[in-house]
């Protein structure tokens, strides 16, 4: 999709000059000591009229994080030459999530839904598992999963 041969993380230490997955810029403030830098919680804002916003039902919410990587800001351009949709920010504009427009679920996350799963389903968790049985062809048996909880 983005057509770069070299992309690579900067976690692989390579000599990349497309560095597409970058360090964490700033560490969270409420991160526990010794824990990754974006580790804890922290806001996101979902884009207006993106699958990811429409699961949630909402422009912001709060969702979990454990990692010391994160998307390029940098490359936020190609994503969209690529059709690929930038559907969630951080509170300082980082890419947190993209989205493939028109799939049945595509949505990949910076931030981990199944830290912050309490006594109800996540709803990214519910939708993902509502998309898998609608395209699975389960028949009856898809049914089963529409009663998921998309709310916590």
């Amino acid at each position: 999709m983005l057509k770069i041969a070299d992309a690579d993380s900067a976690e692989h230490r390579s000599d990349s000059k497309n560095i597409i997955i970058s360090p964490v810029a700033c560490a969270l403030p409420n991160r526990a000591a010794g824990a990754p830098k974006l580790s804890g919680d922290d806001k996101i804002s979902l884009m207006p009229g993106t699958q990811l916003a429409k699961v949630y039902g909402a422009e912001r919410d709060t969702e979990e994080y454990f990692c010391n990587y994160e998307v390029n800001s940098a490359y936020g351009e190609r994503f969209r030459a690529a059709a690929l949709v930038i559907s969630a920010r951080g509170p300082a504009g980082e890419i947190r999530a993209i989205e493939i427009p028109g799939h049945p679920f595509f949505i990949a996350t910076l931030f981990q839904p199944q830290l912050s799963s309490r006594a109800h389903e996540h709803p990214l968790i519910a939708a993902y598992l509502r998309a898998a049985a609608e395209h699975s062809g389960a028949g009856s048996d898809s049914g089963k999963m529409k009663g998921v909880a998309a709310s916590r």
